[in-house]
């Protein structure tokens, strides 16, 4: 089978993959947002139903136009470094809000709350996936394959840590460290750099009292799960939903389980869907990880290409992250399920990701099939 046939029968997997996790999402999102009518009003939560309808579709229109200046944006000189400039500056305005719940993560844009630590998670392997593909043989010396990403890694890690948000900054400094070798840096160069982090972090811990006050909360109710009310309320919802759950929009210890529509939307899955419902889930991501993955291979764009393993690798432990959560395997972490959770800005960066993605395995396939017209011409050319 030609390669473009392959791409294309890969694509379409993946993008219905995804079609199906947003339409999954949007049922539970609604779902859940129902159930908290002891928390909310019935007009505030058809507000931020509509609100997320909304958030699909334009996210939806940016990802189409990433879709068509996907090329330029990989090969253009100046574009993503604008955008790096953008996305730290909302960084830095985050930090100037008022506190929400203890913590400066959001602000308001045209009446719609983003936070702009959502943004970094996939804006910065593509900005350092990009920056590979600028410098190419330079990525071998240790100033620019190491000191310089790592320079720009810190500085939007420090930035997130400062709102604060840990588990943000973790997740990211994971991604982008994935990112740098990924790459392809010198492997001397990049585990040196690693057990110098380590040890480095070691010694802040151990020496420094840089845990807020409800991130050591957190951590106690994890070590003693029984008086964490929220795990014990989506492990209640879980456990009544049974193997096979209790049917869509239909259960009742969903009406219990506090930030149900976002960080724990996997108690509303497991109440209405049961345990099948959650292991379908989980095999959904599975499946756009591996799907990405294997697009990857035959993506001769190294940018495009290594972010495609990066994202696919965000996706698969940032939903495991979520469920872990959600059945008490991990301390709560504040971190939603991608493409299923409510949460504008993680579906609006995650749906431009996708738009891009697709816009290079597209032209990917173009171009083969220029190569193969052009083969095909010296072939009868020869013949003749």
């Amino acid at each position: 089978m030609k390669k473009s046939q392959i791409l294309r029968n890969r694509a379409i997997l993946f993008i219905s993959a995804v079609g199906m996790a947003l339409i999954l999402g949007t049922f539970f999102v609604y779902s859940s947002l129902k159930a908290m009518e002891y928390t909310f009003s019935t007009v505030q939560i058809d507000k931020m139903f509509q609100k997320h309808i909304f958030t699909i579709l334009f996210s939806s229109f940016l990802g189409f136009i990433a879709f068509f200046l996907s090329k330029r944006i990989t090969k253009s000189r100046h574009f993503m470094n604008i955008l790096f400039v953008f996305f730290t500056v909302l960084l830095v305005l985050a930090l100037t809000q008022s506190p929400i719940n203890g913590t400066k993560r959001w602000i308001s844009i045209l009446g719609i709350q983003i936070q702009p630590s959502e943004f970094i998670k996939l804006f910065l392997p593509l900005y350092l996936s990009w920056y590979y593909y600028k410098i190419k043989e330079k990525k071998s010396t240790f100033t620019f394959g190491i000191v310089i990403p790592l320079i720009i890694i810190f500085l939007e890690i420090s930035l997130i840590f400062l709102e604060p948000d840990l588990s943000s900054s973790i997740l990211i400094f994971i991604l982008a460290i994935l990112t740098i070798y990924v790459n392809g840096v010198k492997n001397i160069h990049f585990y040196l750099t690693i057990i110098l982090i380590i040890i480095t972090g070691l010694f802040i811990i151990a020496n420094t009292n840089f845990l807020q006050d409800y991130q050591r909360s957190r951590l106690e109710q994890f070590s003693n799960k029984e008086e964490n009310y929220q795990l014990q309320q989506s492990l209640d919802a879980i456990t009544s939903g049974g193997l096979f759950g209790s049917g869509t929009f239909i259960g009742e210890e969903k009406y219990t389980v506090p930030y149900s529509y976002s960080d724990f939307i996997i108690a509303v899955i497991g109440e209405e869907w049961g345990k099948f419902g959650i292991l379908m889930v989980i095999t959904l991501y599975f499946l756009i990880s591996r799907e990405l993955i294997l697009i990857s291979n035959y993506i001769k764009n190294s940018a495009a290409r290594n972010f495609m393993v990066v994202f696919a690798f965000w996706i698969f432990f940032q939903s495991f992250i979520n469920i872990g959560v959600s059945v008490g395997m991990l301390p709560t972490t504040g971190v939603t399920l991608p493409l299923m959770s409510y949460g504008n800005s993680s579906l609006l960066i995650t749906l431009i990701s996708i738009g891009y993605i697709m816009g290079m395995i597209y032209y990917e396939i173009i171009e083969e099939k220029v190569i193969d017209k052009i083969e095909q011409k010296v072939e009868s050319t020869d013949e003749i």
